[in-house]
């Protein structure tokens, strides 16, 4: 089973656009051209960028025969020969499998980033904190109280330090 050149990404009565997985900009202007010659076509709009075509054409031309028409002129399969042909089965080796933590215990990077922006967070505000204290706490002549601020500030720029040590000492 080769892989469609493009599929119908959505179509409607007089309206249908088309997505490509790999199309070459000349490419694009010429299947724009061949579909503009179609007599009941009225305007083919291409964008590159998105590697999409859009076409208009008469309404009162049955909605599934232009689809069919276009998809087959692209080269691509229409949504019915999708839907029949199997779906491509995908398998893993056992390793892969013992390996791999259930899907519910699995965590997401972005959870992971999360962790560590509101720790990073709190070891910041309990450093910006905590220095003026201890600071101010020598001057109050309290040296017990200095001391753990102090430790507490030094405590909270290692957390920081070690969220960012690849940035550190670059």
């Amino acid at each position: 089973m080769n892989t469609p050149r493009c599929r119908l990404a959505a179509s409607i009565a007089g309206r249908l656009r088309l997505k490509f997985t790999e199309i070459h900009p000349a490419a694009l202007a010429a299947l724009q051209s061949d579909i503009a010659a179609i007599p009941s076509v009225r305007e083919v709009q291409a964008n590159a960028a998105a590697r999409s075509l859009v076409v208009h054409y008469d309404a009162s031309t049955p909605q599934a025969l232009m689809e069919q028409r276009i998809v087959s002129l692209c080269g691509g399969a229409d949504a019915d020969q999708a839907k029949r042909e199997p779906a491509p089965v995908v398998t893993k080796p056992t390793s892969a499998l013992r390996s791999a933590p259930p899907a519910g215990l699995r965590r997401s990077r972005g959870h992971r980033a999360a962790w560590r922006r509101r720790a990073n967070r709190g070891a910041k505000i309990t450093a910006m904190l905590a220095m003026p204290l201890s600071i101010a706490l020598v001057y109050a002549g309290n040296k017990r109280l200095h001391a753990a601020t102090g430790w507490l500030a030094v405590a909270a720029m290692a957390v920081h330090m070690a969220i960012h040590r690849r940035n550190t000492f670059k």
